[in-house]
């Protein structure tokens, strides 16, 4: 309780009750100069930003072309475009600024008010992309297993209750429990500040704690149930295309999963007990690509997102002579069977598949 009480002082909503200003005893840098207690990390530095917006390039048309499109009826795509919004803003603190910060050998006392608000926003929408990925992954149980009562969450208006979830958990992340904070000596980000005069313990997020144990176990069994149900369904037919998705799916589910799961531990781990660099940067790469990993999947496995991405970006001239894109196609290709989505209507009828976020 002491730790869950001490974050009202030590969270954004202390600083913005207070002017725009840090809580000195845990976040005072006077006399303090964070660009010599840094290490510039130009290369490592330089790949996180270029990356960061790489990703942002990718995702930001793709939630767009979801958005404008008839998938927006389903409730799996509600969820994913909930999901992609956290993930972009935590690709932003844990790529662009990451990266930028990492150039320039950056600690808390270089631009702490910068660096605490980023931080914020990486954990809070890291914690609500968390409780989004569970509510993904129960929907897309319950669209394989029709007999599952809680499907009834997704239905009709009870969707916007249960899409608030994850929202408001959110909110409350990002301004009531503690930030992370950057340091370039590891190229990553830790509750720590590391200050003179302060102990770890004074930093514990113990909310982000039971966090990241719970979703790493609860990811872990939704989808290994999803892929037991999956390749259970498989049994009953004989197609060589359906035997080849499941293994996809299972695949990809594993893949985005392992990431999910190692930043989760590694990020606990860290929190209290010493970790050497090469640890710190495993975990900060596997947070990178549990958010980044989920618009690679849409671009290169899902056509129609990926159609409807060059019909937006690519101007109508240029696809008619490279004959790309939608306008030129008699009929929209069914997107493969992934672990991000599932289906568009054809015939009357939905097909489903998997769909997964993120876990930092």
């Amino acid at each position: 309780m002491e730790f869950l009480t001490s974050d009202l002082d030590q969270s954004l909503n202390y600083v913005f009750r207070n002017g725009l200003k840090l809580n000195q005893p845990f976040y005072g840098c006077d006399g303090v100069d964070g660009f010599a207690l840094g290490q510039p990390r130009q290369y490592v530095g330089a790949y996180f930003l270029t990356v960061g917006v790489v990703l942002l390039i990718i995702y930001i048309p793709c939630l767009i072309v979801i958005w404008k499109s008839d998938l927006m009826k389903s409730s799996c795509y509600k969820i994913m475009v909930c999901l992609g919004i956290l993930d972009i803003c935590c690709i932003l603190t844990n790529s662009v600024t990451t990266g930028f910060l990492g150039i320039q050998g950056a600690t808390f006392c270089s631009y702490p008010l910068f660096i605490y608000f980023m931080g914020s926003l990486g954990c809070g929408c890291w914690m609500g992309s968390c409780a989004s990925c569970i509510l993904l992954g129960i929907n897309r149980c319950c669209d394989v297993n029709q007999h599952l009562r809680i499907r009834t969450i997704f239905l009709g208006r009870k969707m916007y209750f249960t899409i608030s979830i994850p929202i408001l958990y959110t909110i409350y992340s990002t301004f009531f429990t503690k930030p992370i904070i950057f340091n370039s000596n590891y190229m990553s980000w830790f509750f720590n500040p590391m200050l003179p005069g302060h102990e770890a313990t004074d930093y514990v997020n113990i909310a982000h704690t039971i966090n990241n144990c719970v979703v790493s176990g609860a990811t872990t069994a939704i989808y290994a149930y999803l892929c037991i149900l999956l390749f259970a369904k498989s049994k009953h037919f004989r197609s060589e295309s359906i035997s080849k998705t499941q293994t996809q799916i299972f695949f990809q589910s594993v893949l985005i999963c392992s990431f999910n799961a190692i930043a989760a531990y590694i990020y606990v781990y860290m929190q209290f007990f010493y970790s050497p660099p090469s640890v710190v940067l495993i975990g900060q790469l596997a947070w990178q690509c549990a958010h980044g990993s989920v618009c690679l999947i849409y671009i290169t496995m899902n056509k129609t997102v990926r159609r409807g991405v060059i019909d937006l970006v690519v101007p109508r001239v240029i696809r008619d002579k490279a004959r790309i894109g939608t306008n030129r196609a008699a009929n929209i290709a069914r997107p493969i069977l992934s672990v991000i989505g599932m289906e568009p209507k054809i015939g009357g009828t939905t097909r489903t598949g998997t769909s997964s976020g993120t876990v930092f």
